[in-house]
């Protein structure tokens, strides 16, 4: 045991020690702990953000190498497809000239372009050399390719005594579904060529790029060699092969390297693959490591100085109460200057009694504040959701009212002309000395005029706000009077009509509405095929009608288009039978479901009905806003296209 000066004693070492020793270790520890991990995180956030940078730097260099490629093709087919083209055709200055153009004046200006015959043989070249024209290609297995059908156009590598390794384009000749040549465009790689600019323009410090087929070969550069066997390369263009999309590390000239590959797609199975060493990539964020390094000892330095400054301050209290506490013991009277004060402990009761009290009072009011936060953004968005689907509503009715106001106007004056040509017609159909060309012309003039006053009541029904006239009727019935209605067209293409109703369905609607529906329907079916089943049952509380054909169906176009007025694949086609029938069973409160006939191939339309009359009134009124507009019909089930049938849809 010793005693200080002042009286205190201590074992080894004092409090005022210990507190600084503690203090600075707990500063110094905290400090390389978070400089430590803000290194390994930098470290690992930058590999991260390298790993991304240079994933999407490949993927652009493969889609500007996939733009050339694909220009480049389309130029091919497009020559392909010009009648000057054809090998063997007379003039074949022209050809030379259309070649000479294409090389000049597109992407075919640092390609070669021969033109083969049937046989392989090369019968235009430009660049007119003679390593081309006069050669025969027929026993090259890319042209045995070609000739052999394959779809064009066709990528090969290949290797030229004279121009070393090439990229050959091979676009196949046809005429009438006969093959009659090639167009191949020539792409020597080891001069300047389309592949180069994406792999060696523009790039980083020490990046080593190869353009790689579907079979793991090195297209390009052509003096590279295959890459040896469990190496980093080895594994990004076996990865590349297989048309994979990323990134790995590797070793690659004896040093961890960062691989990223990407395929081309076009035509072709090629994928570009790019190696950067992640020294270079890396050497700034060492740079930084090393000044973070240098920023951390100094801190140290800091926190040391700190933590004596602050254990003085701590123990400066503590030492006034062991002097008092030994003036006291001695039988001293301790002097108000030296009284231990309790500026430590009064203030900091009541400052952490403060403190609990305002964090209560401000999670309280945090709480409050999301719930209310909450409560607002869910009325916002319902909100927001109302006034979209109400805009959308908005622009509908407003599309469909303006072009029923034209289609109206336009019928009008169709009408009036047609009275009066009808009636011009008449009269001179009159004269005594035109009786012979009446008879040839009549014919043909009557029946232009009934289809165009047919076009005319498409466009005046499609106008008309539809008005349901709902009454007792048999469905059976209604379809029999329809089929009736187009017995002469089906007696002139000669189809199979099957009718599968029972005998008798009644139901509440607008009888004549829905026939006008069903002779539309079964009309387009007749139109489409050979074989047409008509269908009517009832399921529950809905009729449903079912016409199908064994035509082609409905191609991915016209399902894009369902339902939407005057689109039609008719050469004398309006476009506005299937909005018009669509508008009719939707002011029935019915639905027209369209899909694949399972039993014939062809299209399947399936309307549906209600039985019930209360149902349908309820029904009718939550329609009568959709027929007027206000419900955008995007469903392939009464959505807003038209079907693109072989023959098309009215």
């Amino acid at each position: 045991m010793c005693k200080t000066a002042r009286g205190v004693s201590v074992s080894g070492l004092t409090l005022r020690t210990e507190l600084s020793l503690v203090l600075s270790s707990l500063l110094v520890a905290s400090i390389g702990l978070a400089g430590g991990t803000a290194l390994y995180q930098t470290y690992q956030g930058t590999r991260r953000e390298l790993t991304r940078e240079y994933q999407l730097f490949a993927e652009n260099r493969a889609f500007a190498l996939r733009d050339n490629f694909q220009i480049l093709e389309d130029e091919l087919k497009r020559l392909a497809i010009l009648p000057e083209m054809t090998p063997g055709a007379a003039d074949s200055e022209q050809q030379q000239h259309v070649l000479a153009g294409a090389h000049e004046n597109s992407v075919l200006y640092n390609t070669a372009v021969l033109l083969l015959d049937a046989s392989g043989a090369c019968v235009r070249s430009v660049p007119d050399r003679s390593e081309f024209h006069g050669q025969a290609f027929g026993d090259r297995p890319w042209f045995r390719s070609a000739q052999g059908g394959a779809p064009g156009p066709l990528f090969r590598a290949t290797d030229e005594p004279t121009l070393g390794r090439t990229l050959k384009i091979v676009q196949p000749v046809t005429r009438a579904g006969h093959f009659v040549g090639a167009l191949v465009g020539v792409i020597a790689l080891g001069e300047d060529n389309l592949v180069a600019p994406a792999l060696h323009e523009n790039l980083p410090r020490d990046t080593e790029a190869v353009l790689v087929d579907g079979a793991g070969e090195i297209i390009y550069p052509p003096d590279r060699a295959r890459a040896a066997d469990r190496t980093g390369w080895a594994d990004a263009i076996a990865a590349a092969a297989r048309g994979a999309n990323g990134t790995l590390s590797g070793e690659a000239n004896g040093q961890q390297a960062l691989f990223a590959y990407s395929p081309v797609h076009a035509a072709t199975q090629y994928a570009v693959v790019f190696s950067w060493p992640w020294r270079t990539l890396t050497a700034n964020v060492e740079r930084q490591g090393a000044t973070l390094v240098g920023i951390l000892l100094l801190g140290v330095v800091i926190a040391s100085i700190a933590g004596l400054m602050l254990s003085a301050y701590l123990s400066r209290p503590l030492q006034a109460l062991a002097a008092g506490a030994s003036r006291i013991a001695r039988g001293e009277r301790v002097p108000d200057a030296e009284r231990p004060r309790r500026a430590g402990t009064e203030e900091i009761a009541s400052l952490l009694g403060a403190f609990e009290r305002m964090e209560t009072s401000i999670q309280k009011r945090d709480a409050e504040l999301r719930e209310a936060a909450v409560m607002l953004e869910e009325r916002v968005r319902a909100r927001t959701s109302e006034l979209g689907a109400a805009q959308a509503a908005l622009v509908e009715a407003e599309r469909f009212a303006a072009m029923g106001k034209t289609s109206a106007a336009i019928a009008h004056e169709l009408k009036n002309a047609l009275n009066g040509l009808g009636m011009a017609v008449d009269l001179i159909a009159q004269e005594p000395g035109n009786e012979a060309r009446v008879a040839r012309l009549r014919p043909r003039v009557v029946g232009e005029i009934a289809r165009l006053r047919d076009v005319v009541d498409s466009l005046l029904s499609f106008s008309r706000s539809p008005r349901i006239e709902r009454g007792p009727a048999d469905l059976a019935v209604v379809v029999g009077r329809a089929t009736e209605l187009l017995a002469d067209l089906i007696a002139d293409r000669a189809v199979s009509l099957t009718v599968n109703a029972p005998a008798e369905l009644p139901a509440r609607v607008d009888a004549h509405k829905v026939q006008g529906v069903l002779v539309n329907l079964i009309k387009n079916a007749i139109e489409a095929g050979s074989k047409v089943v008509v269908g009517v049952r009832a399921e529950g509380r809905e009729v449903v009608l079912e016409i199908a054909d064994d035509g082609p169906g409905l191609s991915a176009e016209a399902r894009a288009h369902l339902f939407e007025p005057f689109f039609t694949t008719k050469p004398n086609g309006t476009g506005l039978g299937l909005p018009t029938s669509q508008r009719f069973v939707e002011a029935h409160g019915g639905t027209i479901e369209v899909g694949t006939s399972a039993d014939l191939g062809g299209a399947l339309f399936r309307v549906r009905l209600p039985l019930d009359a209360d149902a349908a009134q309820g029904e009718k009124r939550m329609d009568r806003v959709s027929v007027a507009g206000l419900r955008p019909a995007e469903l392939v089930a009464g959505g807003s296209g038209d079907p693109s049938r072989v023959p098309g849809n009215k």
